[in-house]
This record gives structure tokens, C-alpha cells and sequence, in this order.
């Protein structure tokens, strides 16, 4: 068993991480774990002082955290400024991102900006918020192009009446604005378009309108913020029971994004935090596939295999402790125990196989186990999102998956505990 190492650091981690690695994607099988998100934030800061990593993505929409990179790029902002009040994250799952964690990790890169001439970047890669970036899009092109300002507010008048997206596509689908269906989908495509054709003149005359270039890549961001939010909320909506039509529509817009900024950013290297549900290769899965024949799905770490060749993949587990969720969508988040895990699973055995070495904490390099059972094996993991149902955990956060395929590299922390919400 000498495939399983100790874990007693980031370092651990670190050392197994190939030097040409342009995209790394660090994962956790819960969005509550305390150390999950340590261990992130060291492995983290590392490779931005050493490796020359530089951008940043987290599992959220791009507006929460675009004045998090006013803040780590000014000289200009107070020292007394509230970093929470910076994150512009209002809504549920608040835990997530205002935490202490997050907060210092943030502060320690505003301080290392201040230092060094090559920029890092904290960005978002969801698309939940359609209204809040149709906004965003018209507050910036009042700046650069008031003729394009003034053609959207007169074509897409009815948007202005609504402050959140649900009631919006409420509307849209089955309410007052269902005549307008098509419409939006075209224009909100057809806007992209003109943005982008108009992204070099954009920039050519920033200097003048003082708009920098994280706010014009932000400009076009948005707009795909549209098109993706408009069609994630429709399936989900419309979709039926079992699709996974509108989970892919997400994950689709996450390498889009991942896409862009690598073409914007040339030079970069990326380090991804979201879900091992996302970042881990969902061929590896007994729903993954390679197309929608089957209602398969498929994800960023499957899509980032497939598009850049320098992608590292890290999947996060654990055994017992506490994790923060909430008991559905939008409710009160709160601490659980952690059930223990099923037997035979992926958690199972590594408990096993960690105790019976001595170990608290174990790594296993996944690349080195292609022939070893039960790595190669399919087997049942445990996923944990923003929601946790302890009392029917098989059926609701548990998949089936092949670890070899799934992951490049797997840590296993043995107790865990929950993430602390500031708020």
C-alpha cells in the first residue's frame, strides 16, 4: 500500500502537482468543510508566489467578486474598508464565500498584488444572476458606448422592472412576459455578438473613459451571464424529472468562461475552486458521457481534459465531523454530523486503508493506481452540496464513479469540520 501517503500539509499536495500544470482544479465533497477550504487557500497562496498562478475562479457568479478585484488591484481603497461588505454575495448559500477563509485569502492577495507587477485575480465562473449583470452591462456601456446603453434600455424596457432573475423568468416562462420568449433569447445572443466585435475598439479607448480591462472582459462576461442564466433557468424549469439538461448548461458556461479568460489572460495559469461534482471528470461517473443521447452529463473537469492539455485535477474527502448546509434551497444554513459512510464506499475505504497505515490524514497520486484495486473500480462517493438530506444520504448524495478516472489525485481528511458563516 504504498500509494497511500500521509497528508500533513498543502505541501503534501503541492509536491505531487506537475510543474506544467496550467489549470488546476481543486475540489471538495462538501461546500461546508472548514478544511477543505484551509487547505485550498494554502495550496493557493503557494502557487501564486512560486508557481506563477494568477487567476483565481471560484464557484460563484462573476458580479460577486468583481469588486473583490477592485479592491486587490487599487492602491486607492480605504484600510478600513469591510472586506464583507467588498463580496457582494446576498443570497443564499451566503457560508460559502463570507467566511474567514475567504476573507483573509483575499486580504493576503490584495497584499501580495501590492508587491509584485503581474496581477492575480479572483473571479467568478457561475451564471445565476441574469438581472444584476444585465445592469452590471448597462452601467458600463453608459460609460463607453451611451448608444448601445440607450438601444438596450429601449429594446429590453420590460428587464427594468425586475430586481431578481426568478421573478423575471417566472414571467418569462409562464407569466405576463411569455410573448417575449424568443425575443430575449435572440437578442441576448445577438448582444454577445455585437460586444464582441466591439471589444478592440473597447479597449483602444478605455484610457479615455478610465474603464480598466478587467471591466471590459467583465462587459462581455456578462452578456454570456445572460445567454447561460436565461437557458439554466428554462430547463430547470421546463426539464423533466431526471434531465440533466440544465446541470450541463452550468458546467458549459464554466469552461466557456475558463475559455475566455485564458484567452483574455494569455500567459495565465488558473486554479479552479468549485464542487468535486464539477471538477472531477464526470466520464468517470455512471451518468458521465460524451453527449445528451442518454441525458448524460458532463462537467468542467471532463470539458477542461478535453479542451487545454496541462489540467490537474484534486478531489477532496472525508470521513466523519460536521459540515454547514441547509435542509433545502434558500433555508437557514446550519451544522450536521456527518453520517458515516456507507460500506464499500470510496470513504469507506480510505479509512480502512488509512488507519490500517497509522495515518490521520492520507493523499493518494490516482495516476499511479490504474491497475489497483479498488481505485479502478466503480464505487460509490459521497456528494455533499449546499443542501444535505442525512436522512436518505444513498439516494441523495451518493454517485457512482471510477477514482482513477475521476481524479488525478485524491485527499482524504479523516474528521472534518464545519465552515463558519460571518453573517
Amino acid at each position: 500500500m504504498d500509494y497511500i501517503k500521509s497528508y500533513n500539509n498543502s505541501d503534501s499536495i503541492i509536491s505531487n502537482i506537475p510543474h506544467n500544470t496550467q489549470f488546476l482544479l481543486l475540489g471538495e465533497s462538501t461546500h461546508g468543510t472548514k478544511q477543505f477550504y484551509e487547505i485550498r487557500s494554502n495550496i493557493t497562496k503557494q502557487l501564486i508566489q512560486y508557481n506563477d498562478f494568477n487567476i483565481i475562479l471560484f464557484e460563484t457568479d462573476w458580479l460577486n467578486l468583481y469588486n473583490v478585484n477592485q479592491y486587490i488591484n487599487s492602491n486607492n481603497i480605504s484600510q478600513d474598508t469591510n472586506i464583507s461588505d467588498i463580496l457582494n454575495i446576498k443570497k443564499f448559500p451566503i457560508w460559502m464565500w463570507k467566511n474567514n477563509i475567504i476573507i483573509e485569502l483575499i486580504e493576503w492577495i490584495k497584499n501580495y498584488n501590492m508587491l509584485y507587477s503581474k496581477k492575480t485575480y479572483i473571479l467568478g465562473i457561475d451564471c445565476y444572476l441574469l438581472i444584476e449583470s444585465f445592469k452590471h452591462i448597462i452601467s458600463i456601456l453608459e460609460i463607453i458606448d451611451i448608444h448601445l446603453s440607450n438601444t438596450l434600455k429601449k429594446d429590453l424596457h420590460f428587464i427594468f422592472e425586475y430586481n431578481n432573475t426568478q421573478s423575471f423568468m417566472n414571467d418569462i416562462i409562464i407569466g405576463k412576459l411569455k410573448h417575449y420568449d424568443a425575443y430575449c433569447e435572440n437578442y441576448f445572443q445577438q448582444l454577445l455578438s455585437i460586444i464582441q466585435n466591439k471589444f478592440d475598439l473597447y479597449h483602444k479607448t478605455s484610457h479615455t473613459h478610465n474603464i480598466d480591462y478587467i471591466t471590459l472582459i467583465s462587459l462581455e462576461q456578462s452578456c454570456e451571464v445572460l445567454i447561460n442564466s436565461y437557458e439554466y433557468f428554462k430547463k430547470q424549469f421546463l426539464e423533466p424529472p431526471g434531465s440533466n439538461a440544465s446541470w450541463n448548461t452550468r458546467d458549459q458556461h464554466m469552461i466557456t468562461t475558463l475559455m475566455r479568460l485564458n484567452n483574455k489572460f494569455t500567459d495565465s495559469k488558473f486554479i479552479i475552486w468549485a464542487h468535486n461534482s464539477h471538477i472531477g471528470d464526470s466520464t468517470a461517473t455512471s451518468n458521465g458521457g460524451l453527449d445528451f443521447s442518454q441525458n448524460d452529463t458532463w462537467n468542467l473537469g471532463q470539458m477542461s481534459r478535453v479542451m487545454f492539455p496541462n489540467v490537474y485535477i484534486i478531489g477532496f474527502g472525508t470521513y466523519l465531523g460536521t459540515v454547514t448546509a441547509a435542509s433545502q434551497w434558500g433555508a437557514k444554513e446550519q451544522e450536521y454530523i456527518l453520517n458515516k459512510p456507507i460500506e464499500d464506499s470510496i470513504e469507506d475505504i480510505m479509512y480502512k486503508l488509512t488507519t490500517h497505515k497509522n495515518l490521520k490524514n492520507s493523499i493518494i497520486n490516482l495516476n499511479d493506481c490504474k491497475d489497483i484495486v479498488p481505485f479502478n473500480q466503480k464505487k460509490k462517493q459521497r456528494m455533499i452540496g449546499v443542501i444535505y438530506n442525512p436522512d436518505n444520504e444513498l439516494n441523495s448524495h451518493y454517485i457512482t464513479s471510477t477514482l482513477v478516472l475521476h481524479y488525478d489525485l485524491y485527499v482524504f481528511i479523516m474528521n472534518t469540520n464545519s465552515l463558519k458563516n460571518l453573517c
